[in-house]
């Protein structure tokens, strides 16, 4: 699975999962006590969950070919309750993601409910839109996180389900700083922030005096999902919201439509919202995320942040050419960030999947990703249909939920889970991550080579070479070459595709060996590189003839030779069949899929 679909942000896999909960100091290890705090919040939370009976990480089953069912429907149902009922009635195999306590301690009655549970890479969060008066002003953002109370968030909301984060990278990550600096729920340290900077209470109002202004702070709106969407999200934004005005902030809580949140975010048109990230253990978002020549329409710095300091320090994280320089580089951008805030880091959740065990089996959980998540292509091969007897059964057809509309099916400006949740699989990367173990194995790529070339006298850049495997076709036939790679990295580069910006900006050329052998060129040396070749591959026989990549509509375009085919051509073992808005996605087997038959890696 390509780095692209691993998370939105687009390129954070890991090599392998490495444990980092120990510093060393003094020739001694020791823990340390934020560490410590989280650790047994995870013990606590697996406690409460009850879930000490699914299977470690070292006991994953799986195989690396397949699918082995027939086709996926994926009906859309957007309302909780509705995803609930069609689990229980056996209409859904899965009820994936499962985030609110009501639900999971019901899934947990169910006789027939197997549940899964991973921690998960995942931060929720709320971010400010630094370019704009009021929350230009960094007290008043640093003011708002003080506002903020994550424990009775996590306490009233999900039954202690969730882990407080309070950092811009995961908890369980290595890259993890527990000594950057949090801003604890307090009202009183809040106000106290406002009043030292001269944001005085008008007592008439209640409101807060902008002291660049000498007028009361105008109303800010925070927008969330609607609450048939996700209603936890819009709570959070009410409780933020309301606990803000406490000390004289106007934040006003605004739900709304998710697809419009998201256009209005790739514009700029908002001043605060609460969203989700799915991450990775590699601190790599924090450039995507944080850095100023990522500050565009449609890219990944949605706050607006603009700091020299910091990008200096995140061109240092993405040129790194070892894991201990960018661990330095992580650790000082994380304490950067906290005294700037574009982001309140709220909480990370694990993965809780529920699958009806009469119906399948073959699930796979990935460590970090959970059993059902898009992120996961292990299920998806793996997933089979049972029988009366409960033994697997070849064929047949799987009922899947999505639980938003997908906006668009197009790889290059897709965005959004609910998008990838169908995208990720018609599609294959050149490399994939273990299950168990997260460590790079070879996928569309049978070998790859890491070196270095001179970019100019003096300066040296990385090179990857590619050795692409023989015989991969396209879900219409067409074989799959280095063709297909040149194309797509130079569609994206020469595009300027916002989505892959942070990918393709230190590319400097690409290569074409032979058929199947490329050699990507970028014009510094970085540790990270090898995923940000990993991109969206697009069908070269379809793409070259694209006049506008933001305006296709491959979904609604036939396919130019092959009669029932749309133009959503991918690597991946399933092909889009159908899509009717509003009402299901269905998927099926692709014929052509290079895994369909077992053979060895």
């Amino acid at each position: 699975m390509p780095g692209w679909i691993r998370l939105a942000a687009i390129r954070f896999v890991p090599r392998r999962v490495r444990s980092q909960v120990c510093r060393e100091e003094g020739g001694r290890r020791f823990m340390p006590r934020k560490v410590r705090l989280m650790l047994g919040l995870v013990l606590a939370v697996a406690m409460a969950i009850g879930f000490m009976g699914v299977p470690a990480a070292a006991q994953v089953q799986f195989e690396a070919w397949g699918p082995h069912v027939d086709e996926i429907i994926m009906p859309i149902i957007r309302e909780q309750q509705a995803r609930r009922i069609a689990f229980e009635r056996g209409e859904s195999i899965v009820w994936s993601d499962l985030t609110q306590p009501a639900d999971i301690d019901h899934a947990r009655t169910l006789p027939y409910a197997d549940m899964r549970w991973t921690l998960g890479f995942h931060m929720f969060y709320t971010c400010f839109n630094m370019r704009k008066a009021p929350l230009d002003s960094q007290v008043l953002r640093q003011a708002i996180a003080h506002t903020v109370d994550r424990d009775n968030i996590i306490r009233t909301l999900f039954k202690g389900y969730m882990m407080p984060m309070s950092s811009f990278v995961p908890q369980v990550s290595p890259f993890f700083n527990p000594d950057v600096p949090t801003y604890e729920y307090s009202l009183e340290k809040a106000a106290e922030v406002l009043d030292a900077a001269g944001y005085k209470l008008d007592p008439a109002t209640g409101t807060r005096i902008d002291p660049n202004t000498g007028k009361p702070l105008p109303d800010i709106k925070l927008m969330t999902p609607t609450y048939e969407v996700a209603a936890t999200s819009a709570e959070i934004g009410k409780i933020i919201s309301e606990s803000a005005r406490k000390v004289g902030i106007p934040l006003v809580h605004e739900p709304t439509d998710f697809n419009t949140m998201l256009d209005k975010i790739d514009y700029h048109d908002f001043d605060m919202y609460c969203l989700a990230w799915s991450l990775s253990k590699n601190p790599t978002h924090l450039v995507s995320f944080f850095h100023s020549r990522n500050d565009v329409e449609a890219g990944y710095n949605n706050p607006g942040i603009r700091n020299p300091e910091l990008d200096r320090i995140l061109d240092l994280l993405d040129s790194a050419p070892d894991l201990a320089t960018a661990k330095e580089a992580a650790d000082a951008a994380q304490l950067i960030l906290a005294r700037e805030m574009p982001y309140i880091p709220l909480y990370s959740r694990p993965y809780i999947d529920a699958f009806n065990k009469t119906l399948v089996t073959g699930y796979v959980d990935m460590a970090g990703f959970g059993a059902a998540s898009y992120n996961n292509p292990w299920t998806l091969l793996n997933i089979r249909r049972v029988d009366r007897n409960g033994r697997p059964i070849e064929g047949g057809t799987i009922r899947w939920a999505l639980s938003e509309e997908p906006k668009n099916l197009n790889y290059a400006v897709a965005s959004s889970a609910y998008e990838w949740e169908v995208l990720n699989k018609t599609a294959d990367g050149l490399i994939i991550s273990h299950p168990e173990t997260l460590e790079d194995m070879p996928w569309l790529a049978e070998k790859w080579d890491v070196g270095v070339w001179e970019v100019e006298p003096g300066k040296q850049g990385t090179v990857i070479t590619w050795y692409i495997r023989k015989g991969v076709k396209w879900s219409d036939g067409m074989p799959f070459s280095g063709e297909d790679v040149k194309f797509t990295i130079e569609f994206l580069k020469n595009n300027q595709v916002p989505r892959y910006l942070p990918n393709t900006e230190h590319i400097v050329k690409v290569e074409l060996v032979d058929q199947y052998t490329v050699k990507v060129y970028f014009d510094n040396v970085s540790y990270w590189h090898i995923y940000n070749a990993d991109l969206a591959f697009l069908a070269k026989h379809i793409w070259e003839k694209v006049e506008d990549y933001r305006t296709f509509e491959p979904w609604n375009e036939p396919h130019p030779t092959i009669k029932g085919y749309n133009q959503v051509v991918g690597t991946g073992p399933f092909v889009l069949k159908d899509y009717v808005p509003g009402e299901y996605v269905r998927l099926v087997k692709n014929p052509n899929y290079w895994r369909l038959n077992p053979t060895e890696l």
